[in-house]
């Protein structure tokens, strides 16, 4: 079986940190279920922040100067910086084997809410905009299937000309549609699940469209029925329909994916699962294109 590579390593998780600790149950499932080959990525120098973030707000973050260090929401520590920066060198080492197998993930959270000038919603630095930014020549599209909108991700896209953002939401926080970026709110409890697919289709227009040299997938769990935040109200089924989706979006077109687990916030078990699902989908379309091409059926 195909064994995707994974990113993740003991400072994205401290223990006094519970929206980060639960990490850890993720990643400990999905090794011990032969999903992924899990790598320790590297710490982000953090000189490759260098003009992404405002230097004020940037400069707060790294030296834990309140009380812009803690805008997002969590207490700063030192842990939390580097579990920011943990997850920030996962997220660039992630796109590199992304592009260079096709597909990656990075057990990582808390990126597309923190906007240039300030951490918000438990974000402190946006690792979706940092790949457009760490790499300027490359198209870098997000589809943002989180609860909440990527309303900092959609400020950086007017800042970045190489990002775009999609984003299918329940709760807008903020996310409105602007330059590069676009924003649909479904809530399937009232507009059934047909619209939500609708909305992916439009997704996979503007994909067409813009054709970006990498696709990053935010495959929020707190979308799902179950959780505490969720308006979207997706059942387990429609979550595993909704990543087969976006997986089979990139494979057909062979777009490399790099994928991040993002909110949940029902237990850490629970979520754990939801994760495993969504690596679960990923293995599922590219096992369907493995298939295709042993036929003769192979994209084109």
């Amino acid at each position: 079986m195909m064994r995707i590579p994974a990113f993740y390593r003991p400072e994205y998780a401290p223990a006094d940190v519970p929206l980060l600790a639960r990490l850890e149950a993720t990643a400990r499932k999905l090794e011990r279920l032969g999903l992924v080959d899990l790598h320790a990525p590297p710490m982000l120098d953090p000189s490759r922040l260098t003009g992404l973030h405002d230097e004020a707000y940037l400069d707060a973050f790294l030296t834990g100067s309140e009380p812009m260090a803690s805008r997002q929401g969590i207490p700063w520590s030192p842990r939390v910086r580097d579990a920011t920066l943990a997850m920030l060198g996962g997220q660039l080492t992630a796109a590199k084997a992304a592009r260079r197998h096709g597909i990656a993930m990075n057990i990582a959270r808390g990126f597309h809410h923190a906007a240039p000038d300030c951490g918000s919603g438990y974000c402190p630095l946006n690792g979706l905009a940092l790949l457009a930014h760490d790499a300027p020549d490359q198209r870098v599209m997000v589809i943002d299937c989180d609860e909440h909108g990527g309303n900092g991700t959609e400020e950086f896209a007017a800042r970045l000309p190489n990002l775009y953002n999609v984003s299918i939401f329940g709760t807008r926080f903020g996310c409105r549609g602007g330059t590069r970026s676009w924003a649909t709110q479904v809530r399937v409890r009232e507009h059934g699940f047909q619209r939500y697919l609708d909305a992916l289709d439009e997704a996979q227009a503007l994909v067409d469209a813009h054709r970006p040299d990498l696709l990053v997938y935010q495959a929020g769990a707190d979308c799902h029925e179950h959780d505490p935040k969720s308006q979207v109200g997706l059942t387990t089924a429609q979550m595993f329909t909704r990543d087969l989706y976006v997986f089979r979006m990139a494979r057909t077109r062979r777009i490399p994916i790099l994928f991040v687990v993002a909110g949940g916030y029902q237990q850490a078990q629970r979520v754990a699962r939801l994760n495993a699902n969504t690596v679960r989908a990923a293995h599922h379309a590219w096992r369907a294109a493995a298939d295709d091409a042993s036929t003769g059926n192979a994209p084109s």
